[in-house]
């Protein structure tokens, strides 16, 4: 699978309906609505450790992206269970020069608002990625 940095990870692009991705993946492992905020549907697919949002507010197109798959790829690089320097300095290096660090203790997130990545990591290793879909403005997205 093969992160697109503003447009979504392998097959799966923002925008997408729901429809869309049953076709590609089949009947979710887990569907639920997100008890903080009832506009969002998620998805879960556990064999591809994937959990897609559809934003209901939005014609329930697909706005968010968690992934945690070890295949998980940016420019044929491996991403998951990667020493984060190593990502950060040479796999989105190209794409990305400052990144936001917040500390929670037992993990670390390093965050790039401007192509909405959020890299999670525990042991000083990435296991998980999460990308949104980017904004245009305040209050509009970029749906591409």
């Amino acid at each position: 699978m093969e992160i697109k940095p503003k447009y979504g990870i392998g097959d799966f692009t923002f925008g997408m309906k729901a429809d869309q991705v049953v076709a590609k993946l089949g009947k979710p492992d887990k569907m639920y609505q997100d008890e903080d905020d009832e506009n969002q549907v998620l998805y879960q697919y556990n064999q591809h450790k994937l959990r897609l949002t559809f934003y209901q507010d939005h014609d329930g197109k697909l706005g968010y992206i968690r992934c945690s798959n070890p295949k998980l790829q940016f420019q044929g690089k491996p991403v998951m269970n990667t020493p984060i320097d190593k990502v950060k300095d040479e796999t989105f290096s190209s794409l990305i020069e400052e990144w936001e660090e917040e500390d929670y203790d037992f993990f670390v997130t390093y965050v790039n608002e401007e192509n909405w990545i959020v890299l999670n990591v525990e042991y000083d290793e990435v296991t998980e990625i999460e990308l949104g879909v980017p904004v245009k403005n305040d209050d509009e997205y970029d749906w591409k």
